[in-house]
């Protein structure tokens, strides 16, 4: 047997052992670390298990049944039930985080910033993985031009089919909308500002909203994650904002370490981290509110939120917003 045919078995019995943890992963199982007023069903895990998983299984997708998306890969499923399994919040913590996201876009809008740059903004609200229910199915540009109907949006993502997923839902409204989406991505800031300025998504002329929620959790480099973020603190105006909301396993450790071995398990690199990761991301930038950057658990950010007054550990995640100042 030659070197290819060895190193394709290696990737076989890779790919074979893979799919049956993750198989063994989303068998029901004792559930020791649930609180009593968890609201959570076991109906999913009763169902019969799905096909195989493959091997590039999409957070993008994963992100969009959370939110109640109406279909899925079936490829998808054995993943969301181990997740569901592991950790039955996932769904709420999602649907916390997209709330926020809406909310502080809302913010944004009223204190008149037209200019919005969401980053890894995965599938459109109402398109084939959008969300279920008036809350959450809105877009982010739906939601800022409300109140500036000529706000350009920008949507930023590097997922393909997330991009022509952007795309082809534009296109049915473009007469009604600025916004559009590119295929970058944001580890790479000088080609995504680049393109940024040769398409004219974005002009420095005057302040710029960034949305980097639930992004830098997929990307497995802090440094990486850093030098991103200080190039667009460097390369915004002033009165520009940063918000940013982040995955942590400060509050649920057990439940995050497992939710992590399923990704990994499904090819995907999941990295959680601590409050003083998130607040190390907005420099010497001051509070939307005015002094030191807030990072707190996503729910207590804004006092709108539906579910400001749910325990921490829904959240699972922190947000934080900031504004450049001007000198």
């Amino acid at each position: 047997m030659g070197p290819s045919a060895s190193t394709h078995m290696d990737r076989t019995v890779r790919a074979t052992t893979s799919r049956r943890r993750l198989r063994e992963a989303s068998q029901p199982r004792t559930r020791p670390h649930l609180r009593e007023d968890d609201d959570v069903s076991l109906a999913d895990e009763r169902l019969p298990m799905a096909k195989p998983v493959p091997l590039q299984t999409s957070s993008s997708r994963l992100s969009a049944v959370w939110l109640g998306a109406r279909s899925a890969q079936d490829g998808d499923q054995d993943v969301v039930r181990a997740i569901r399994n592991v950790f039955p919040r996932q769904p709420a913590a999602a649907r916390i985080n997209r709330e926020h996201h809406l909310l502080i876009t809302d913010v944004f809008a009223q204190r008149g910033i037209t200019q919005i740059l969401d980053l890894g903004c995965g599938y459109p609200a109402n398109g084939p993985y959008g969300a279920a229910g008036p809350l959450l199915s809105q877009n982010t540009h739906e939601v800022v031009q409300r109140r500036w109907h000529a706000a350009s949006v920008t949507y930023v993502d590097n997922d393909p089919d997330v991009v022509n997923a952007r795309r082809t839902e534009i296109a049915a409204t473009a007469s009604q909308t600025r916004a559009r989406t590119l295929l970058a991505d944001i580890t790479d800031t000088v080609d995504l500002l680049d393109q940024l300025m040769r398409d004219a998504a974005v002009t420095r002329d005057r302040p710029v909203a960034v949305l980097a929620h639930d992004v830098f959790p997929w990307i497995p480099d802090d440094d990486a994650v850093r030098r991103c973020v200080a190039s667009l603190r460097e390369w915004l105006p002033p009165g520009s904002a940063l918000s940013v909301t982040h995955a942590t396993a400060d509050m649920t450790p057990t439940w995050i370490q497992r939710l992590t071995g399923v990704y990994a398990e499904a090819g995907l690199s999941f990295h959680p981290r601590g409050r003083s990761f998130t607040t190390e991301l907005f420099g010497d930038w001051e509070d939307l509110y005015g002094g030191p950057v807030r990072v707190i658990p996503t729910a207590r950010h804004q006092p709108g939120h539906h579910e400001s007054k749910a325990p921490d550990f829904h959240s699972a995640g922190y947000a934080g917003v900031a504004i450049k100042p001007s000198t």
